[in-house]
């Protein structure tokens, strides 16, 4: 009978660390992204965040991230092409691929969501911040200029005009894992059960 309830406590226990691992993101710059997934190659690494700012509907997730990792110089615009070859984010550009038209992404398996800015004339705010979104470096000059840093986390931000732009790093929200419901339940199960054990 022992031997059952250790057994009992023990599956518990591993469920309980399985889903808390599960739910754990990718830490860059002391924080721990949820990354929806990654592209490139190399041993260097960043993290692209688009934040759309709920335009085009009211989201479940304002924001999404995905890693990119290269050799050598690379640009936002090469990290932002490999994402969009690799999966679900669709990057528009404007300007002879200068510049940020629209970022369109569904992914059902992540987020129900079909996020897009289309049909709404903005901005798209783009940026770089190297502690963990406390201050946004934006770039003018697109991202076809802008080189990418190793452990740098780089922002697209949809805003509603120039104003916004100005101030654009200050309203951009880098994805973390959300508290999970799953997990508190699981411990407390584990609990009830090795009280009514007692």
């Amino acid at each position: 009978m022992a031997s059952v309830r250790v057994m009992r406590n023990l599956v518990c226990l591993m469920i309980v660390l399985a889903v808390s691992a599960a739910a754990k993101g990718y830490t860059m710059q002391g924080l721990d992204i949820v990354v929806d997934y990654w592209a490139g190659a190399g041993s260097n690494e960043t993290i692209v965040v688009v934040d759309w700012n709920l335009t085009n509907g009211s989201y479940a997730t304002e924001s999404h991230a995905w890693g990119f990792r290269w050799a050598g110089t690379a640009y936002v615009s090469d990290a932002l092409a490999a994402i969009d070859t690799a999966g679900a984010l669709d990057i528009a550009t404007l300007y002879g691929g200068d510049f940020v038209g629209d970022a369109f992404y569904y992914n059902p398996s992540i987020d129900s969501d079909n996020h897009t800015s289309a049909g709404y004339s903005g901005w798209w705010w783009v940026g770089d911040t190297i502690n963990g979104g406390v201050t946004w470096d934006a770039t003018a000059a697109g991202i076809t200029s802008e080189i990418l840093g190793n452990g740098k986390i780089e922002g697209l931000n949809s805003v509603t005009n120039y104003d916004e732009w100005l101030t654009g790093g200050t309203t951009l929200t880098i994805p973390v894992p959300e508290p999970c419901a799953l997990t508190i339940l699981a411990i407390g199960g584990l609990l009830v059960g090795m009280r009514k054990e007692k």
